[in-house]
C-alpha cells in the first residue's frame, strides 16, 4: 500500500537542512519510489518546504486547502511513487485539518528538541535574520516561547484517534542511523542504505560567539540589504568559540529542571512515551561551556580583518553606512573605528 509521510517540524529541529536535502535529491528519491514535490528556496537554501503545496494564505495565516490536498494526493495515487513525502514547519498548527483531508494512512512526524538548545538557537536566529540587538535572556518565555510547544500542545489537544502523530527525539545520541536524515527516513518506514545516501549537510549554521556579537552590534544600524550579505559572510567566520552556551551556570540548573518538567508534562498529559529517552538523556547532559557576551577590541579587530579579507566590498559599504549614521551608538565602539579607518 502506498504511504504518505508529513514531516511537520518542530522549529529548530533541522527542518531547513532536511528540506534542502530532499529538494536537491528529488531524482534520487524518485529512483527509490519517493515523491517529494519541488519547492522554491532562497540563496541560503532556506525555504518553507512544501507549505504552499497544501496550504493557502487566509487572514494572515496558512490553512489547509482541500483543493490543493486533493490535487496532490490524486496525482500521487495515479503515479508510480510508493511514498509521498512532505515537509514544512507550517504543518504543525494544521495537523488536524490536514489529517481530515488526507487518507487515514497518512503519518505525521514531529521532532522535539531540548528546550534549552531551542532558546539559544532561536536567539541566534533572531540576531542573524531579525535584527535583534539585545543580549540573550535566559527565560522560557523569550523568543517565541519554550520550544514552540504552544503549537505542539494545540496539535496534540486537537488530534483525534484518527490522527497518526508521532513525536521523535531530536538528539544526536538518539537518532536511528546516527543522523537526523537517517532517523527521519527510518521512522517513515523508508529502508535505505546510509552508505548510498547523498551527502546530508548542515545549512543555516550557527555563528561563532564573535560573529554573533559582531552581528548583534551592527544590527543597531539600518543594514537594509547589507544584512543578508553580512549574515552569509559571518556564517563562515572561523573566529571565536564554536561550541558555547549563553546560559549562565546558575540559570542552567533552573532551566534544566523546568525543561524536565515540561517534557514530563508532554509525556504524562498525552501518553507520549517516545520522548522519554530524550528526557532521560537531557537530565544527565553536561552543559556546554558558558561564554559571556563580550568582545575585546582585539576580538573586534580580528572579525573585521576576516570580513576585509573575504568581503572587502561589504566592509566598504559598512564604512559608508557608519559614516552616514555617526550618532548610532554601538555596543562595541571599536567596530566603527576599525571599519571606517581600515585599521585591521
Amino acid at each position: 500500500m502506498k504511504s504518505i509521510i508529513v514531516h511537520s517540524g518542530l522549529p529548530k529541529t533541522g527542518t531547513s537542512a532536511v528540506q534542502a536535502w530532499l529538494n536537491t535529491n528529488r531524482a534520487w528519491l524518485a529512483e527509490n519510489g519517493i515523491q517529494y514535490p519541488q519547492h522554491a528556496a532562497d540563496k541560503n537554501r532556506i525555504s518553507s518546504g512544501n507549505a504552499l503545496q497544501v496550504l493557502d494564505h487566509s487572514n494572515g495565516q496558512l490553512i489547509a486547502s482541500e483543493d490543493k490536498v486533493n490535487k496532490l494526493v490524486s496525482e500521487f495515487e495515479e503515479g508510480e511513487a510508493q511514498t509521498l513525502f512532505l515537509s514544512s514547519e507550517y504543518f504543525t498548527p494544521q495537523v488536524t485539518e490536514l489529517a481530515a483531508l488526507m487518507p487515514r494512512r497518512t503519518r505525521f512526524i514531529l521532532y522535539v528538541r531540548d528546550p534549552l538548545e531551542f532558546l539559544e538557537s532561536d536567539y541566534n536566529q533572531r540576531v542573524k535574520r531579525a535584527g535583534h540587538t539585545a543580549k540573550f535572556v535566559a527565560s522560557p518565555n523569550e523568543y517565541g516561547g519554550w520550544l514552540g510547544h504552544g503549537h505542539l500542545y494545540r496539535a496534540l489537544d486537537r488530534a483525534t484517534d484518527d490522527v497518526n502523530l508521532e513525536l521523535r527525539p531530536y538528539h544526536t545520541k538518539l537518532f536511528l542511523g546516527g543522523t537526523l536524515l537517517s532517523d527521519l527516513l527510518s521512522s517513515a518506514g523508508i529502508e535505505v542504505d546510509n552508505r548510498s545516501l547523498p551527502e546530508f549537510q548542515k545549512i543555516n549554521t550557527s555563528y561563532t560567539l564573535h560573529a554573533l556579537e559582531f552581528k548583534r552590534a551592527l544590527n543597531h544600524l539600518p543594514l537594509g540589504q547589507l544584512a543578508s550579505e553580512l549574515d552569509i559572510t559571518l556564517q563562515a567566520c572561523p573566529v571565536g568559540p564554536t561550541r558555547y552556551s549563553l546560559i549562565p551556570p546558575r540559570d542552567y540548573v533552573r532551566l534544566r529542571a523546568a525543561a524536565d518538567d515540561d517534557l514530563r508534562s508532554l509525556r504524562d498529559r498525552y501518553g507520549r512515551d517516545s520522548l522519554e529517552p530524550l528526557r532521560t538523556t537531557l537530565v544527565d547532559q553536561e552543559p556546554r561551556g558558558y561564554q559571556a557576551q563580550q568582545l575585546s577590541d582585539e576580538d573586534v579587530e580580528t572579525v573585521t580583518g576576516y570580513l576585509a579579507r573575504t568581503a572587502p566590498g561589504l566592509v566598504k559599504r559598512l564604512a559608508e553606512l557608519l559614516s552616514e549614521h555617526p550618532g548610532v551608538e554601538l555596543p562595541y565602539p571599536s567596530i566603527r573605528k576599525f571599519i571606517t579607518s581600515g585599521s585591521y
